[in-house]
């Protein structure tokens, strides 16, 4: 597959490229589910995709769906509600990107934010969520921790990765003014070029907010396929564009580019 055919670029008013991002999503959670018996799902955090998640969380207009020429593998088999198709949440498995180093139930907490928007309005198994523990007081330790719940899950599913990396159905990305993303950022070049590990600490004085962190590494984000990456904000648009164009390469989200997979960027600007 060529570079061209394995990225695109769609750019809209915030609703609009809500209602696409999220039928591409429930498009490709129900192609895993024909394919391999289910979906996995690493979840973003930030502010970005709130709108995403209270979309997800409601389903989509099947008119929507047409419209963007998703098409379902198995119609018949879709979840829908009225006029809406509705994700396969009893299929799917919720995984996360990054993590602050603060209590679940924290503000900052990027599962907080994902249970207000998305959790509290789905119908989903609690063994199918999969949170960082980023409250733990070690947070190497709590790395270490996650990495081995994500290879028990692929190892319980019989998909063991040959190349020692998970292979995620679809990743969620946000994207950060300075060009991080999830909490990969530029002066970290430790987590950046990590081989082996799944999962690193990270130690963020000018993030936002500053502190300690939870974060997949970019072999694992790069294994998955597909990479979303959902951005709302004027500059955010504008580096988006250079990053895609290939004129930025040297911030984290210029360095995403799946081994076997696609990336999809979705922008609007305020």
């Amino acid at each position: 597959m060529n570079t061209a055919a394995r990225k695109s670029l769609y750019s809209g008013t915030e609703t609009e490229i809500t209602e696409h991002a999220a039928a591409l999503i429930i498009s490709e959670a129900y192609r895993a589910v024909n394919e391999h018996g289910r979906f996995t799902l690493v979840l973003a955090g930030g502010n970005s995709p709130r709108s995403l998640y209270r979309q997800l969380a409601q389903g989509v207009a099947t008119k929507t769906m047409e419209h963007y020429a998703l098409q379902l593998p198995v119609p018949d088999s879709a979840n829908r509600q009225g006029n809406l198709t509705c994700m396969p949440w009893e299929k799917t498995w919720l995984f996360w990107g990054d993590e602050r180093c603060v209590p679940f139930d924290n503000q900052e907490s990027n599962y907080r934010m994902t249970r207000k928007t998305l959790l509290s309005q789905i119908s989903i198994a609690e063994n199918h969520i999969f949170r960082m523990p980023a409250e733990q007081e070690d947070e190497k330790e709590a790395a270490k921790r996650y990495e081995e719940s994500i290879r028990n899950f692929f190892i319980a599913e019989g998909s063991f990765p040959e190349e020692e990396f998970p292979t995620f159905d679809l990743v969620i990305l946000g994207l950060g003014e300075d060009g991080h993303t999830a909490s990969l950022f530029a002066d970290n070049k430790g987590a950046l070029q990590e081989k082996k590990r799944w999962v690193v600490a990270v130690n963020e004085p000018l993030a936002k907010p500053p502190g300690k962190r939870l974060t997949l590494t970019l072999q694992v984000i790069n294994h998955a396929r597909n990479v979303l990456f959902f951005t709302i904000g004027r500059e955010k648009a504008k580096l988006a564009e250079k990053i895609f164009n290939e004129e930025e390469k040297n911030v984290p989200a210029g360095m995403i580019d799946p081994v076997n997979g696609k990336t999809y960027w979705f922008t609007a600007q305020l």
